[in-house]
């Protein structure tokens, strides 16, 4: 174990006067084989919980302040074949739960438990006895925003989808049953479901997104009300344009559900604007039809460097990464470059996996995020870039982008400068105006540490603990802010 404080410190422009400093606590190695996959779970109690699959153990490790490895338990979960889905904390820190599903006399289940900060088991529950599956289904799974319910998605066939709303509070399986659109494919249609907290349904599927019919393009919102089974369909229509990509996210305070998306007049070759609506379930004829806007030219210019067209302005490889939603109605729309691209041909690249069963090579870049500030009616408030250069090869871009940490009056970005192994790690830090610092903030040279930011877990306002991965050695990194 090794705690290290981050001798610098920096002056926030969105909270003047405060001076802060990083302090990294960072766990001893855990050796890892290939087959093992391993759930942050949170911090719960003061410890940092690891749960490990492991072939057929599944080991849950607490780690303390400093952390030291405190504790570790084989959990003893139930039949055989288990298959697990997800770990979730209760925000009161008072435990958590584990849901997965395990074959017992040849037939599936679904089960529930729950556990104390301890690792001590408290409840359990069976919640669906599927039977056989005919084939193996693809399953997702949604959590609400205080993370008191789960909607889990089961897709056998790709005409329908099954799907499950699951209490967790009180242990119980809210609803059980299928939705199926006309004329749907699963793998091509389905865009993104939601679940409020109250535990109603929110299944979108995508029509007629191509340019020959993008006049008829619009998107399928199928509802399921928690309290009393309710069912229905909203139709939302998006005019005359394409839609190059679209994050939707339930706003629990003002009770509706709002979605924003990147968007195209012509093709998907690059975005020219962003768009936001949406959707009050209570009443579907209250709603902010999709209002778009086009990106300034001048961010536009800064983000395409040399590569900027006059003739069709726009941005390429821009993906919609996250929304975060305004006490107002508002939303700050995230997005980020990406770029994925094949080092050898098609042919080339198949000759090299029959031959010498490999992976595909494969260039990861991810670059700029530029953020939107939307206001409640779709207008524009501000927008902004946060340049970056991230490139990595051959390891599915798992050490590139970043985490936010989110606190009530400023976002954190925390990223990898560079991918390798000795790389600077730095922050953005965002305001509500769209003002913005970056900050450098350690080195890795010394410390051994590669970061995966995209599986960090935020476990308070100022801090978080991120996985480092090396050579099959697994660190747990503890990263707290604190004024001084």
């Amino acid at each position: 174990m090794r705690v290290l404080l981050c001798c610098f410190a920096f002056l926030l422009t969105c909270c003047p006067g405060a001076v802060f400093a990083q302090v990294l606590t960072v766990s001893e190695e855990i050796p890892m084989r290939n087959d093992t996959e391993y759930t942050l779970v949170g911090k719960l109690g003061g410890q940092v919980l690891l749960l490990q699959d492991r072939e057929n153990k599944h080991l849950l490790t607490a780690y303390g302040r400093s952390m030291n490895e405190v504790w570790e338990k084989d959990l003893e979960l139930r039949g055989r074949n288990i298959r697990m889905l997800e770990a979730i904390s209760d925000q009161d820190g008072s435990g958590f739960h584990l849901l997965y599903l395990f074959r017992e006399r040849g037939r599936n289940h679904l089960q529930l438990d729950r556990y104390n900060p301890a690792g001590n088991l408290q409840d359990s529950v069976t919640l669906v006895d599927f039977g056989l599956f005919v084939s193996s289904p693809e399953d997702e799974i949604f959590k609400s925003e205080d993370e008191s319910k789960l909607l889990m998605l089961l897709v056998e066939q790709q005409s329908k989808a099954r799907y499950l709303g699951i209490d967790l509070d009180s242990m119980v399986l809210l609803y059980d049953k299928e939705v199926e659109p006309e004329k749907f494919f699963y793998n091509e249609d389905f865009l993104q479901a939601e679940i409020s907290n109250r535990g109603d349904m929110y299944f979108v599927v995508e029509r007629d997104n191509f340019k020959s019919k993008r006049k008829k393009h619009r998107y399928e919102v199928y509802t399921h009300r928690a309290d009393g089974g309710q069912t229905g369909m909203i139709d939302v229509n998006l005019g005359d344009s394409l839609t190059y990509d679209v994050f939707f996210r339930y706003d629990n305070m003002n009770r509706r559900l709002t979605a924003g998306g990147l968007y195209s007049t012509k093709d998907f070759i690059r975005a020219e604007g962003y768009f936001y609506l949406w959707i009050n379930p209570d009443n579907p004829r209250e709603l902010l039809r999709p209002r778009f806007q086009e990106f300034p030219l001048n961010l536009v210019k800064n983000v395409e460097g040399k590569k900027y067209s006059k003739r069709n302005p726009g941005i390429n490889d821009l993906t919609v990464r996250n929304a975060v939603l305004r006490r107002d109605g508002g939303m700050i729309m995230i997005t980020e470059r990406d770029r994925r691209l094949q080092r050898r041909g098609a042919a080339a690249q198949n000759q090299l996996l029959n031959t010498y069963g490999g992976r595909p090579l494969v260039d990861y870049h991810f670059d700029e995020i530029v953020v939107f500030a939307v206001n409640p009616d779709g207008t524009p408030h501000w927008s902004n870039i946060m340049h970056k250069k991230q490139y990595s090869q051959d390891d599915n871009g798992v050490y590139s982008s970043f985490f936010i940490l989110e606190s009530p009056s400023r976002l954190r970005f925390l990223f990898n400068d560079e991918i390798r192994f000795e790389n600077t790690v730095s922050e953005y830090v965002l305001n509500g105006r769209g003002e913005f610092d970056r900050n450098s903030l350690f080195h890795t040279r010394d410390l051994d540490l590669r970061l995966r930011f995209r599986d960090g877990v935020q476990v308070a306002s100022n801090e978080l603990v991120l996985p480092s991965e090396h050579r099959n050695r697994l660190r747990l990194v503890k990263m707290t802010y604190g004024a001084r």
